[in-house]
């Protein structure tokens, strides 16, 4: 039985569950509400392929740990360098296996860091819609970058944007040289900014990241950043 089996059966049982294991089912499980999470992925020139494929496997590894599902999680994941690339549609793919898949197929293309162009083409091009997002869904974007944007004003400008429309932005900072005020602008509060020392340590921030998309009530944010960061 899959983990979206196990939910509803969980709930159509009617089952007088103690205090707290619906937390404890969202910890285990993953996501028990409808979200639609955004992988923006950096494929810049900075990152070299061996470190674009540890950025598709943490993308691939949370995937595996959320429950997808046409009631639940649906994924979406775009690239970017000098420009942005849709990847992957919001809920394109409603298997896990599918969607792990489809992501550890995207291709890597070097360039600039636009990270602005890309928050634009997230906002105007994916959390649409017509682009498979859901209107009574929680929407969420997981920025990954190695680097700072090649016009940063313009990159807190598109960030604000996110704000205004309630989208909850998780950056993530990888390497020394990221910028931890644009990792500031990005995120939604500064607790949901993180940093790694380098691309093999981003497997450590997958319960943090999976929790905060989840609204699991199981952790404190902080002193789960300070954890996990620098």
């Amino acid at each position: 039985m899959n983990s979206e089996s196990m939910v509803k059966k969980a709930y159509n049982e009617n089952l007088n569950f103690p205090n707290g294991f619906c937390s404890k089912l969202k910890v285990l499980l993953g996501c028990v509400e409808k979200a639609d999470i955004v992988f923006l992925i950096d494929a810049s020139g900075s990152v070299r392929p061996a470190n674009f494929k540890k950025e598709l496997e943490f993308a691939s590894e949370m995937v595996g740990n959320l429950t997808i599902g046409s009631d639940y999680v649906h994924i979406g994941v775009v690239t970017f360098d000098s420009q942005a690339y849709l990847r992957l549609k919001i809920g394109q793919y409603n298997e896990t296996a599918t969607i792990q898949d489809a992501i550890m197929k995207i291709p890597y293309t070097s360039r600039g860091t636009s990270t602005d162009v890309a928050l634009q083409f997230v906002l105007t091009k994916v959390f649409v819609p017509q682009a498979g997002d859901r209107p009574n869904a929680k929407d969420v974007l997981v920025v990954l970058t190695d680097g700072i944007s090649g016009n940063r004003a313009n990159t807190a400008k598109q960030a604000y944007f996110f704000k205004e429309k309630h989208i909850q932005v998780i950056s993530v900072g990888i390497g020394g040289n990221t910028n931890k005020d644009e990792l500031t602008d990005m995120a939604s509060v500064p607790e949901y900014v993180f940093n790694v020392q380098d691309f093999s340590k981003l497997a450590t921030l997958q319960a943090t990241i999976k929790a905060l998309a989840c609204n699991t009530d199981a952790i404190t944010t902080p002193s789960l950043q300070w954890m996990v960061g620098y």
